[in-house]
């Protein structure tokens, strides 16, 4: 998949730099290659976050997914206190 999209943004580049300007070629850059290979990537990316999500065995993917992580950690256990 990676090879396909390397290819998609040479492609593009060589188009953007037969532009007649350089902010219509970073344009064409931009719209053309860059933002389609990056919501491929994400729309690609999500079965593989689904995947994760899902996996209870998992529990890194869990704790990074959780929006309480830090809820979870345990806290260190505290001195004793001498009283007198």
């Amino acid at each position: 998949m990676l090879i396909v999209i390397l290819g998609w943004l040479y492609v593009i580049a060589m188009v953007a730099i037969t532009a007649p300007t350089v902010a219509l070629g970073i344009v064409i850059f931009l719209g053309g290659g860059l933002a389609p290979a990056v919501l491929w990537l994400y729309i690609a990316g999500s079965r593989i976050r689904r995947a994760r999500r899902l996996r209870p065995d998992d529990v890194v993917a869990q704790a990074a997914l959780s929006p309480d992580s830090d809820a979870r950690q345990p806290s260190p256990p505290k001195p004793p206190t001498a009283s007198h």
